[in-house]
This record gives C-alpha cells, sequence and structure tokens, in this order.
C-alpha cells in the first residue's frame, strides 16, 4: 500500500467511526470515547519511538495506558482486538507472516499490560492515588518488559542494561500523564479525552526527535559504509570486504551478548578497519609487503580523530589478543569478534558455504593464542543461524 493511500484510509478509518457516533449519541458517549481512543491505538501502531541502540517502540503504548481507566475489562478487550487489527492492515510490513508476528507480540504485551493493571488496581480503593499511579506504573513498564523479551525469542539475548531507555521512560511516563489527565486522581482533575489531547504533545515531541535523529544515525551509517570502500576501490582490499565484515561481526557481537552501544563501535570498526591502508606508501616505494600491523594503526589513527569513533578505534588493535589466562573484557571480546570476522572474510573470499565451512576450518586450526574459541563459536553459530545473501549473513 502506498504512503498517500495509507494515510487516507488510516485518517477514514481514525475519524469515521468518532463522528458517526457522536452524531448518534453524542459527544460525551462511551462509544465515542472507546472509538476515539481506538483511533488513537490505531495512530499509535503507525508511529513510533526509534531510540538508538534498542528496538522500535510503539506510541499505541501509551494510549493504551488511558484505555485502562476508561474502558471495562470487556471493553477494553474489544478495543484492543478491534484497534490492533486494523493497525496490522495499515502497518508497513514486509509480509503476511511479519504482520501476525507483530500482531501476536502486541496483543501478548497489552494482555500483560491489564493483567498487571487489574492485580494492583485491586489491591485499594479506586480514589487511591498511589494505588492508581503503581497500577499505571506497573502496566506501563510490563508492556515494555513483555514486548522486549517477545522481540528476543530466538535470539536467546535479553540487553537488561540502562543504554536506550530513554524513550521507553518518556513513553510511560507520557502515558500514565495521559490517564490521569483523563480519569484524574482521587476523583477530581479528570479531563476527559481533553486530558489525554494535551498530554500526548511531549511525546509527539519525543516522536519528532527521534525520528529526526533516525536519519541523522542513518546518514552516520551510509557515510561509514561509503567510506568502507575506498580501499576497495583502490584495489587495496576485495570488494564487499568491508561490508561483510560488519554485518557477520554484528551478529556474532550479538550472539555473544555484547551491549548493543558497543556493537555499534564494532560495526563502525569493522567498516573502517582497513581504512588506514590508502594512506600508507606503496609496497613498492617500501620495497617490502606492507603489515596487517601496519594498516591496523595507520586505520585506529585516522578514527581516533573523531571523538566519538575513539572506542572503535581502540577495537584496532595491531597485535594478536590473546584469550587465556586473566578474564576478557568486553572491549578485547569485540576486538577479537573483528579479528575472526576480518579472517574469516579473507579466507572465504565472500563465497559460498563451502569455501565457508573451509574458512572456519582454517580459523580452528591456526595458532591457539590468536583466537578465542568462544569467539569462533559464535562465527558457526551466526553461520549456522542467519541465512547468506551473496556472501553476506542477512542481518536482522
Amino acid at each position: 500500500m502506498r504512503p498517500t493511500i495509507r494515510a487516507l484510509v488510516t485518517a477514514v478509518v481514525v475519524v469515521v467511526p468518532p463522528v458517526v457516533i457522536g452524531i448518534t449519541r453524542g459527544v460525551g458517549s462511551p462509544g465515542f470515547v472507546l472509538a476515539t481512543l481506538a483511533g488513537g491505538i490505531v495512530v499509535g501502531e503507525l508511529l513510533e519511538l526509534c531510540p538508538p541502540v534498542r528496538a522500535a517502540i510503539p506510541l499505541s503504548y501509551a494510549v493504551v495506558l488511558v484505555l485502562l481507566r476508561a474502558a471495562s475489562v470487556q471493553e477494553f478487550v474489544i478495543t484492543v482486538a478491534a484497534a490492533e487489527l486494523v493497525a496490522a492492515v495499515l502497518r508497513d510490513a514486509p509480509g503476511v507472516v511479519v504482520r501476525v508476528e507483530c500482531l501476536a507480540r502486541r496483543l501478548v504485551a497489552i494482555g500483560a499490560a491489564l493483567g498487571v493493571y487489574s492485580a494492583i488496581a485491586s489491591v485499594g480503593s479506586s480514589d487511591n492515588e498511589t494505588v492508581m499511579l503503581a497500577a499505571l506504573a506497573g502496566a506501563g513498564l510490563v508492556e515494555f518488559a513483555v514486548d522486549e523479551v517477545a522481540g528476543e525469542i530466538g535470539r536467546w539475548h535479553l540487553d537488561l542494561s540502562g543504554h536506550g531507555r530513554s524513550a521507553q521512560l518518556a513513553l510511560v511516563t507520557s502515558g500514565m500523564l495521559m490517564a490521569v489527565g483523563y480519569g484524574g486522581l482521587g476523583g477530581r482533575g479528570g479531563m476527559g479525552l481533553w486530558g489525554p489531547a494535551l498530554f500526548s504533545v511531549p511525546l509527539l515531541a519525543a516522536w519528532y526527535s527521534f525520528a529526526r535523529l533516525a536519519v541523522i544515525r542513518r546518514t552516520y551509517t551510509q557515510t561509514l559504509r561509503a567510506l568502507s570502500i575506498v580501499p576497495e576501490l583502490g584495489g587495496l582490499v576485495r570488494p564487499g570486504h568491508g561490508a561483510r565484515v560488519a554485518d557477520v561481526s554484528t551478529e556474532m557481537g550479538r550472539e555473544l551478548g555484547l551491549e548493543p552501544h558497543e556493537i555499534e563501535y564494532l560495526q563502525a570498526a569493522s567498516l573502517l578497519h582497513h581504512i588506514g591502508h590508502v594512506c600508507l606508501d606503496d609496497p613498492e616505494v617500501l620495497g617490502r609487503p606492507i603489515e596487517a600491523s601496519e594498516v591496523a594503526r595507520a586505520s585506529a589513527e585516522m578514527l581516533r580523530q573523531a571523538e566519538f569513533l575513539a572506542p572503535a578505534a581502540d577495537l584496532l588493535s595491531p597485535d594478536p589478543l590473546p584469550f587465556g589466562g586473566a578474564p576478557r573484557s568486553t572491549t578485547s571480546t569485540a576486538g577479537q569478534v573483528l579479528r575472526v570476522a576480518s579472517a574469516f572474510d579473507e579466507l572465504s573470499e565472500g563465497g559460498d558455504e563451502r569455501l565457508a565451512r573451509g574458512a572456519v576450518e582454517a580459523l580452528y586450526s591456526g595458532p591457539g593464542y590468536v583466537y578465542d574459541p568462544r569467539v569462533l563459536a559464535a562465527l558457526e553459530r551466526v553461520l549456522e543461524r542467519v541465512p547468506r545473501v551473496d556472501g553476506r549473513v542477512a542481518v536482522t
């Protein structure tokens, strides 16, 4: 469905039911409120906060908190089911399977929120401010917890760090404000639908800010990928080497449980780990082949000129990283991932499965102090789990 058509259909679906119910039953009727909030859920499913290092989260989760206060359990279930089904049809997703998976994920998360809200709200009176705020906060938090767990099914790694949580915090607090604005606290201060409309403004501002940030980050990534092909265009590296290494190392980092921000630095280092080659003298001028350690030092020095790429530069170690003995830090693990991914691509030549298997066997047969067996095992799992297209793993 084209974006223009989707926008028109969404506008009709969101606007027409409340208008019809408002004319026939009155603007203040329960049906009008439920239809309006259902439309808010549909729009919220199509607008997502996109934090830098986490999966996108829908604005609909904030509207759900308002609906918890405005509807009975039966009305809540019917309204959510209808709104999510409409959103599943309108969602810009590649194929029916993805739409169904996303629908199931949303329904499970919202169902969990309903259960938590009902359990906490039943502890005391509906006029108790503390109980009501606790119920709303619990419902909002469980939405994200369940959604995140559902999104990681099959990956076997759940990131519990605090990085990238600002979007979730903004959505939970905005949803609580919208819910309080609708029904008030202690039977006082309720503004009806004007409350959610008013308190949704900060959330929409956050959505716009994250959308702009996503554009900036996309430009940043495209710039890194453009720079990564400079050594390739100069004939210094096999074409596609940087992109393939970045894809493999990203999946390996996830497999090993690296934090999202560390995977970001790993991806940048993977794309640019040969950029220093362009500033070194030609081997004929030097009278000898260029050492890999020289390329690593030059690349690291270039990356350190940009402060935000300094952590990526630290991964470009010019020397072997022994893995035995003392416990390894996360940074050294990321450095090992880069070394293994780069060596794998050089050995496999970006080729088919047969060359890939031979490359893995060659890495295992190398000196024991060079490659960490744990990292090599992660490479094997990635190659088994993630499909490869034209020599590249399909990054998820």
